[in-house]
C-alpha cells in the first residue's frame, strides 16, 4: 500500500511539473525565510524547509508522561497509601509532566529541516546546536519509516545515509506529508546527479 502512495505521490509531482527550483515547497509549507542566511552559500536554492510535525512534541514527552502515569494509578490504588503523599506526589508528577511538554516545544522548535539544491541539512539542538549537512551527490540512500505512532497520525520519519558511513547519518523525524516529502528529497538527488555527474560538486 505504501508503496502504490509512493508512486501516485511521484505521479503527482510530474504532473504538477515540481523539478528542482526555489519556491516549490507548496506540499508541505515552507519555511525558507527561517533558514539562516549563513548555510546557503552563493547560487544555492531553498527548495523546500520544514519543521516536525507538533505531534513530535507529544511524541517527545509521551514516554515520561505515561511513566509518571503509570506511578500515579499504582499509588492511588495502593492500600497503604495516605492522601497526602499521594497529593504530594501527584504535584511533583505534574511538574515533570510539564517539564517534558515545555522541553518537547524547545526541541521542536530548535528542529529545521532543509533541502537545497545541493544538499539536505538537519538542524536541532537546545543548547548544544547540532547541524548536518549532506551533499546531495553524497546521499547513499534513504529511508522513509512509519512506526506504529506514526501511522496512526500520519506522519512519518525519513533517515538518510551518505556514502562512506555505516550506518545513519541523519533523520528527519515525525514530518508531515512524508511520501511527498521524500519523494521531493528523491527527485533533488536525481537531479544533483544529472547536473554533476562525475560526483564533484558546484
Amino acid at each position: 500500500m505504501i508503496e502504490n502512495d509512493l508512486k501516485n505521490s511521484e505521479n503527482k509531482l510530474v504532473e504538477n511539473g515540481c523539478s528542482v527550483s526555489a519556491g516549490q515547497a507548496t506540499i508541505v509549507g515552507s519555511l525558507s525565510g527561517v533558514v539562516p542566511a549563513h548555510l546557503i552559500d552563493e547560487g544555492e536554492q531553498i527548495i523546500l524547509a520544514i519543521k516536525p510535525s507538533l505531534w513530535f512534541i507529544v511524541f517527545y514527552a509521551a514516554r515520561s508522561i505515561g511513566l509518571v502515569v503509570a506511578i500515579l494509578l499504582a499509588l492511588k490504588y495502593f492500600p497503604f497509601a495516605p492522601l497526602w503523599l499521594y497529593q504530594y506526589i501527584s504535584q511533583i508528577a505534574a511538574a515533570i509532566i510539564f517539564i517534558q511538554l515545555v522541553m518537547g516545544v524547545l526541541e521542536w522548535i530548535s528542529r529545521l529541516y532543509v533541502l537545497t539544491d545541493r544538499r539536505v541539512i538537519r538542524i536541532k539542538g537546545i543548547f548544544n546546536i547540532d547541524i548536518f549537512e549532506g551533499p546531495l551527490i553524497k546521499i547513499q540512500n534513504t529511508y522513509l519509516t512509519f512506526a506504529l505512532h506514526e501511522r496512526l497520525v500520519g506522519v512519518g520519519t525519513i533517515l538518510i545515509a551518505t556514502a562512506g558511513t555505516a550506518g545513519i547519518d541523519a533523520a528527519w523525524q515525525n514530518i508531515n506529508q512524508p511520501l511527498e516529502v521524500h519523494e521531493r528529497i528523491r527527485i533533488a538527488i536525481r537531479e544533483a546527479h544529472r547536473r554533476w555527474p562525475n560526483g564533484g560538486g558546484p
